[in-house]
């Protein structure tokens, strides 16, 4: 039988590889190939190198490219408190659009993804208000009930939303997510831009629309604001159209045809 030390030095080991793999990831280099992650850690056996890659990609600390046979760093870092959003092309590029939308509208922008259940933060420009909302780089959000989820649900592979939806429903204090969740998605691919009217949290009105890339449904871009400042009706007439207009920038510039 094998002893508590020895499958504590096993655990040790594999914690280490898969740390090291995530190390290779710097600001210059983004993305690798198996076989140049092998070059740089020749300490680790080419298979168990394989092993700890596939893990680290099953946990999503990984991406991988079908195309290109390449890695990056996926979302799931965010949780262990990486700052390596700065490496990733998305939120360079990304960038220069969210800082023109939020000088256009003077309100803070913010870009998020899907990362299974959830939408993470991944990059934003803040306009100081009377109200500080609590939100970073790296937090994490529902995706049932914010502007931002709504607007990558809507345009998600039917497979892909069933498989969240049913993951949803065994979130403690979501909805049933029935027909009524369906419909408001319908909604949202009719008019391009998706509504939250502080349903995740009082106080916050947001209006998100998504991005595309040549691969599909990437992110979503949002805009917040307060209630007591802008209403729903201003978010739809005054607000929607520019971050259309900006969501569908971004999307060319990620290589989306329309």
């Amino acid at each position: 039988m094998r002893s508590h030390s020895s499958t504590k030095k096993i655990m040790a080991n594999s914690l280490a590889r898969g740390l090291w793999v995530l190390e290779c990831f710097t600001p210059n280099k983004h993305q690798f190939s198996l076989a140049e992650l092998s070059k740089l850690l020749v300490g680790i056996p080419k298979a168990s190198l394989f092993r700890v890659v596939k893990t680290l990609w099953a946990m999503n600390y990984l991406r991988y490219d079908e195309q290109y046979k390449r890695y990056y760093l996926g979302a799931g870092v965010l949780s262990l408190g990486f700052s390596v959003l700065q490496s990733m092309e998305l939120r360079e590029i990304a960038r220069p659009y969210l800082e023109k939308l939020s000088r256009e509208c003077n309100k803070t922008v913010n870009l998020a993804i899907l990362d299974k259940h959830e939408m993470v933060y991944v990059e934003r420009v803040r306009v100081p208000g009377i109200r500080a909302f609590n939100i970073s780089i790296g937090n994490r959000i529902p995706v049932w009930n914010t502007a931002v989820g709504k607007a990558v649900l809507a345009y998600l592979e039917p497979k892909k939303l069933k498989e969240i939806v049913k993951k949803l429903r065994e979130v403690p204090g979501s909805r049933s997510l029935g027909n009524e969740f369906m419909k408001t998605l319908e909604e949202v691919r009719r008019d391009g831009f998706s509504i939250s009217d502080q349903e995740f949290l009082k106080g916050i009105r947001a209006v998100a629309v998504p991005v595309f890339s040549s691969q599909g449904i990437v992110c979503s871009i949002n805009l917040i604001v307060e209630p007591e400042d802008v209403s729903v009706e201003e978010l739809r007439n005054d607000y929607a159209p520019k971050l259309i207009s900006v969501g569908k920038e971004l999307s060319k510039a990620l290589g989306y045809q329309e």
